[in-house]
């Protein structure tokens, strides 16, 4: 049998690999096909590829390549690795003319934004609550932001980037609007301080209370962590509280990889994933006290019986 090299393995067709994985597109408008991203989780399609050039692009983290970069990401494995894969799959792909019949055209349905106000609808601060944030602190740093999603209108959590674009969270939704990018907050503290999404970069402002005492980015996707190096490396401490997953780690690699000097500063939350989940456990344990002890009070007034 043939050994596929990186070359040939680029010209295989994308939209036939996602069909022969058991992945088809939600929607299709001409070369562009729009799929619920194979990356992560999410509702709302994103991740589309144009047949044209036989590239995809992941919208909601702002990544893209070829057949590739793709296969890595999906089996968080090497390219050799991958290649191996595509070899032993015995799979009979097409090129990249060829178009998936498994779906009927349909328009395209980015993000739209439509609006922005301050954040107050009773639905995001209950939601804010839900993931144990105050949404005192939420409402200096994020908007509610209206927006439409193939006409129908919507409203979420927005935390801008520095490039205009907004990630958007609300109780069912998980998702950003173009352009994808970093965020920074600060720039008049020789340190910063990197986190890997909004909601941690809240949940840490509420654990150390006060006004923060470095610059702060967040990356808003591990997949962005090359944007901040430049920023960085104008920084003479640099601290990581990324998540403790997989994602996390080879972000940090990365930025080691690219001589970037930094501390791990995420100790302080291990046994965790990421900051937001430790702040809610801590606010689960403090409240736990308060309810035994209003149990027996509520027995007492024959509340429960």
């Amino acid at each position: 049998m043939k050994t596929l090299n990186c070359a040939e393995a680029r010209k295989i067709s994308i939209i036939s690999y996602l069909e022969k994985c058991g992945i088809q597109p939600q929607r299709i408008k001409a070369h562009n096909y729009w799929y619920l991203s194979p990356l992560r989780d999410e509702k709302t399609a994103s991740f589309k590829v144009n047949t044209k050039l036989n590239a995809w692009m992941d919208f909601g983290e702002g990544t893209g390549g070829n057949l590739i970069d793709l296969g890595i990401r999906m089996h968080h494995c090497s390219v050799e690795e991958f290649l191996e894969r595509l070899n032993n799959g015995n799979h009979d792909f097409s090129f990249h003319q060829q178009a998936s019949r498994k779906a009927e055209p349909q328009p395209e349905n980015p993000v739209i934004i439509t609006g922005v106000k301050a954040l107050e609808h009773p639905a995001l601060i209950a939601y804010l609550k839900t993931r144990g944030v105050d949404p005192a602190v939420a409402t200096t740093y994020c908007k509610e932001v209206d927006f439409t999603i193939s006409g129908k209108p919507y409203f979420a959590i927005g935390f801008t980037n520095r490039s205009g674009g907004y990630e958007l969270r609300n109780n069912w939704f998980k998702g950003a609007s173009s352009p994808k990018d970093i965020t920074i907050i600060g720039g008049c503290h020789k340190t910063t301080i990197v986190l890997e999404g909004f909601t941690d970069f809240l949940s840490l402002l509420q654990l150390k209370g006060g006004k923060p005492q470095s610059d702060f980015i967040i990356l808003n996707s591990v997949a962005l962590a090359e944007r901040a190096v430049p920023i960085l490396k104008s920084y003479s401490e640099v601290f990581l509280m990324l998540n403790h997953d997989k994602a996390g780690i080879a972000a940090a690699e990365k930025l080691q990889a690219v001589g970037i000097s930094f501390t791990d500063a995420s100790d302080f939350y291990k046994g965790f994933n990421d900051i937001n989940e430790y702040l809610a456990a801590q606010k689960k344990a403090s409240l736990q006290p308060q309810i035994r002890r209003r149990a027996p009070e509520e027995r007492s007034r024959g509340i429960g019986r």
